[in-house]
């Protein structure tokens, strides 16, 4: 995964509404909660290969 398709996820997942979520659940769901978790570690996990190299 490069750091266009990151950028892309983040975009399109935060910015989709203030309230909710695209598919539909509460900002503050657990699924919400789980999606930005699993964003953060992959752009984490991207940037500190990238300072391996």
């Amino acid at each position: 995964m490069n750091l266009v398709n990151i950028y892309y996820d983040i975009h399109q997942s935060i910015t989709y509404g203030h309230s909710q979520l695209k598919t539909g659940h509460p900002v503050r769901s657990a699924i919400h909660k789980q999606l930005n978790g699993r964003l953060v570690l992959r752009w984490v996990t991207t940037w500190e290969s990238l300072l391996l190299y």
